[in-house]
């Protein structure tokens, strides 16, 4: 199976080698490399020039915004899945996509796996969560999912949303009743700086919600997932971090920063 890889980038030069040195080191041959640069001023391009081997389409020009540049990557691929990586996130070793496809033959619209999240103190490894939760929230990382080439092709992420064009993609495959097939493996390391991850945009990203799920704003829904979040704060600061395990039903520790180094494969 021929797996699309493509990186979104734009002044990130230091992330944007990282990505790119992480997509090359995977053993797994049949791949596609695409980068979409937003026209950096950085040296991203000349790193791209140098990187040229290795990548089978790269442009870089102003776009219209993330999803477009994604929409530009999608329509230029060509594989039977494809996966983003953007620039700063990375494959967790160098066999994931060995492992994952390697002899296999899938057929679910989309896969997805865990993902360790990238802090400054360390990582902190994310398994999904059950699809149920779609109704609210991703279950899982963008960067930790393959997505049929075909169906990604024809639906494309919808431009009107800025920040989270990707949940209303997944979103609608839920409520379509398209496939979704868990993947018992780490498969992305995520870079907990990107766009959708600043809280800054909270209230924006709350409002698109709700336009893709057809509920009405309200300061209650704004308001709910900020004070659970305060009150596990609470919890963490008060209570022993086993007691804590314990009434998540989580492994020992699992929510604790670790090296990178430490964090090893299931």
């Amino acid at each position: 199976m021929k797996i699309t890889i493509i990186t979104i980038n734009y002044n990130n030069l230091n992330g944007l080698r990282q990505t790119i040195n992480s997509v090359i080191k995977q053993t797994y041959q049949e791949k596609e490399y695409i980068i979409i640069d937003g026209g950096s001023t950085d040296g991203c391009k000349q790193l791209i020039e140098e990187k040229k081997q290795y990548i089978d389409y790269s442009v870089s020009e102003k776009d219209k915004g993330l999803y477009n540049a994604m929409n530009k990557g999608i329509q230029k691929s060509t594989g039977d899945y494809l996966i983003f990586m953007n620039s700063g996130d990375i494959f967790f070793d160098k066999n994931v996509l060995s492992e994952i496809f390697e002899n296999k033959n899938y057929t679910s619209d989309i896969l997805y796996g865990s993902t360790v999240y990238n802090y400054l103190q360390g990582g902190i490894v994310r398994q999904p969560r059950n699809l149920k939760i779609m109704s609210h929230e991703l279950p899982f990382c963008h960067q930790s999912c393959f997505i049929k080439g075909n169906l990604m092709r024809k639906y494309q992420y919808d431009e009107s949303y800025r920040f989270i064009a990707d949940y209303a993609f997944f979103y609608k495959c839920y409520k379509e009743g398209k496939t979704f097939e868990l993947i018992p493996k780490i498969i992305s390391i995520y870079d907990t700086k990107g766009v959708s991850a600043n809280k800054s945009y909270a209230k924006s990203i709350y409002l698109e919600r709700c336009k893709i799920t057809h509920v009405k704003p309200n300061i209650l829904g704004f308001m709910k997932p900020i004070i659970i979040q305060n009150i596990k704060k609470t919890i963490k600061a008060f209570l022993p971090e086993r007691f804590i395990d314990i009434l998540m039903n989580r492994p020992i520790a699992s929510n604790s920063c670790k090296p990178l180094s430490n964090i090893k494969q299931f």
